[in-house]
C-alpha cells in the first residue's frame, strides 16, 4: 500500500534549474535493495531528504511504523563516507541518539518517532520513502502555448505546473533571465474548467486582480505566468513567449 504524503520540497541549484520532490510512504516492507528497486520502478528513487523533510514527513506518517527505509547507505570502500541513492554524497548531521553504532549496519532508516536516522542491516524487512523528482528549467524560445507545450514533452517532461506558492516562488527565480514578461506555463482552458495539463492538483490560485476567468474567448484559453507581477493571466495561446519545462533530475 502506498500513501502519497503531501509535501513538495524545493531544492536551488546553480544555473537556470529549480528542483522539486514529492514523497510516497510505502507501507510494504522490503529490504533495503528491493525498496530501492520498487521506488525506481514506480518513481524517481528511493527518498534523499533533508532532516527538515525528514521531521514533516515522519509528522505525516502512521505511527504503528517505528522505522522506514530512505535512500542513504554506507560507501562500501569507504567507511562512515554515506551517499543517496541517487548519488550524491551526504555529511549526515541528523543521526539519533548514539547512532551510528554498528559497522554490520550499512543502510539508513527514519525512527518515525523521533525524525532521527539509525544504521540499520540492509537485509531487514522495512517500510520506506519514495520520491518523485523532478527539475524546471527555462526555455528561452518564443513560441506558442501549443508548440512549447510539444517542445516540452518531446526534449523533457511536461510544461511546469504552479501547484503550490513555493513552487511558483521558485519558478520565478528560475525564470531571472526570460526574454519575457511573460513565461508559458501548464495551465490550459479546456471543457468550461482550468487544468493543469500535467494533472497536477488546482487547489493553489494566483490570478492577477481580473480573477479567474470563467469563460474566456477562444484565444484567451491559456495561462501564463507573469514574473514581474507574479500573478497568472489569460493569454492569447498564439502569443509567442518563453516557457518553463520541467524534467527528471540526475541525469
Amino acid at each position: 500500500m502506498k500513501a502519497t504524503i503531501a509535501f513538495f520540497v524545493v531544492l536551488n541549484l546553480l544555473g537556470l534549474n529549480t528542483s522539486f520532490r514529492t514523497h510516497f510512504f510505502v507501507t510494504e516492507q522490503m529490504t533495503w535493495i528491493d525498496a530501492q528497486t520498487y521506488c525506481r520502478k514506480h518513481h524517481s528513487d528511493l527518498s534523499t531528504m533533508t532532516k527538515e523533510e525528514a521531521q514533516l514527513l515522519s509528522s505525516n506518517t502512521d505511527a504503528t511504523y517505528s522505522f522506514s527505509w530512505i535512500g542513504l547507505y554506507e560507501d562500501p570502500d569507504r567507511a562512515d563516507e554515506w551517499i543517496w541513492s541517487g548519488g550524491q554524497v551526504e555529511e549526515v548531521d541528523n543521526w539519533d541518539t548514539d547512532q551510528p553504532d554498528d559497522s554490520s549496519e550499512n543502510c539508513i532508516s527514519l525512527k518515525q518517532s523521533t525524525s532521527k536516522l539509525h544504521d540499520t542491516l540492509c537485509s531487514d524487512m522495512l517500510s520506506f520513502y519514495c520520491m518523485d523528482a523532478v527539475e524546471s528549467v527555462l526555455v528561452s524560445q518564443n513560441k506558442a502555448w501549443n508548440e512549447a507545450l510539444d517542445y516540452c514533452r518531446q526534449h523533457y517532461i511536461d510544461l511546469v505546473s504552479l501547484s503550490s506558492e513555493m513552487i511558483e516562488a521558485e519558478v520565478i527565480n528560475v525564470t531571472g533571465k526570460s526574454q519575457t514578461d511573460f513565461v508559458w506555463t501548464g495551465l490550459r482552458f479546456m471543457a468550461g474548467h482550468w487544468f493543469w495539463v500535467s494533472g497536477e492538483d488546482l487547489q493553489y490560485k494566483a490570478w492577477s486582480v481580473e480573477g479567474e476567468p470563467k469563460c474566456p474567448a477562444g484565444n484567451l484559453r491559456c495561462g501564463a505566468l507573469d514574473r514581474n507581477k507574479k500573478v497568472w493571466k489569460a493569454i492569447d495561446c498564439e502569443k509567442r513567449l518563453n516557457f518553463v519545462c520541467i524534467k527528471k533530475p540526475y541525469k
